[in-house]
């Protein structure tokens, strides 16, 4: 079993397009002849059910020192870049230099999300939620300054939650480029003997041109 979150284009649990991500994974396992069952829970709770090995993997999720503690990291599915979204009327000239410059605004985040570990070490304010929506809606209420968010994901949910109000809003430039990966768990039973099948497909898929047609349907040339 694999677990995984709505992040649309990447994930998408709702609609008639699966996202990205989820199709890539999907079809790296079909390649190999392994089904995979694919459920939804919260990032936080993902994470956990890899470090106790209920589940074999999740996915999207970026490599860090916590991490490695208790999973391996298949080969590269995708790419994020994130980004700080904000209100321009309120963050006029807004420039990213780095995150110890972050330290006098108060910013929104995912409970979960990779950056957690990095914003920490700058002794950066954040508030969490558990979900990437909290994060727009905070930024339009002004109760914080800045929302830290895949570029992608982010414009997404700003045109979805105030579609009459999207031009109120602005991005940083990409402040990092994270290669996405599924997390296996070094607890679940034969899962490095799995994520080497998996790797195995997600290399066939590449070659075969499936992997280009799934992310061209997400992401036009």
């Amino acid at each position: 079993m694999l677990v995984t979150n709505e992040y649309y284009p990447y994930v998408s649990l709702t609609g008639d397009n699966p996202g990205m991500l989820y199709e890539v994974v999907a079809a790296a396992f079909r390649e190999v002849q392994v089904e995979a069952r694919i459920e939804c829970r919260p990032w936080r709770r993902c994470a956990l059910m890899v470090e106790d090995g209920t589940a074999f993997g999740a996915f999207p999720y970026a490599r860090t020192p916590r991490r490695e503690a208790y999973a391996w990291f298949s080969d590269v599915i995708g790419e994020c870049r994130n980004a700080f979204f904000f209100l321009k009327g309120r963050m006029a000239g807004f420039s990213f230099t780095g995150l110890d410059a972050l330290r006098p605004y108060t910013l929104a985040g995912t409970s979960g999300h990779f950056y957690e570990e990095a914003f920490e070490r700058a002794g950066l304010r954040v508030d969490y939620a558990p979900g990437e929506a909290s994060g727009v809606h905070k930024v339009r209420m002004m109760r914080v300054d800045l929302f830290a968010e895949d570029e992608m994901v982010g414009w997404n949910l700003i045109h979805r939650i105030f579609p009459s109000q999207a031009h109120l809003f602005s991005s940083s430039t990409a402040w990092n480029v994270n290669p996405q990966h599924v997390m296996v768990s070094k607890r679940y039973p034969e899962a490095e003997r799995l994520m080497e099948r998996f790797n195995r497909g997600l290399a066939a898929i590449r070659e075969n041109g499936v992997y280009d047609r799934i992310e061209s349907k997400y992401f036009p040339r």
